[in-house]
């Protein structure tokens, strides 16, 4: 007796969100961060563990998905971490100006408080 199979490729676990981003499943996880710990040397199980709300066949057919069409995958993956190094630069110049503002601001607001002071 033949056993039936269901034969029908499941759909693709891979979503755009409203910013652009690619997110695995229903999850708020990218394909990024999963990709990332794939190519570490991390296991799918490694993964889900790490990302609990992840479903273990939604990793697996990401990563074979991964695996079908590096090239677009490794493109995407390179533009990703060019635009989070541009944020993180960026989002470090303006913390820097701002740190040192603050720190002239609070120098000057420390000397004003030392100079009020009686000299004895």
């Amino acid at each position: 007796m033949l056993t039936y199979l269901p034969l029908q490729a499941d759909p693709l676990p891979i979503r755009i969100d409203t910013s652009g981003a690619l997110r695995v499943g229903n999850t708020r996880v990218t394909i990024d961060s999963v990709l990332q710990c794939y190519l570490a040397g991390d296991t799918p199980e490694v993964i889900v563990q790490a990302f609990d709300t992840l479903e273990l066949a939604d990793v697996y057919s990401v990563i074979a998905h991964y695996l079908r069409h590096r090239t677009e995958f490794d493109q995407y993956l390179k533009m990703y971490d060019m635009r989070f190094e541009n944020g993180r630069a960026a989002a470090m110049a303006g913390g820097q100006a701002g740190l040192k503002e603050r720190l002239q601001a609070r120098l000057a607001a420390r000397q004003a408080d030392d100079a009020s002071l009686p000299r004895g």
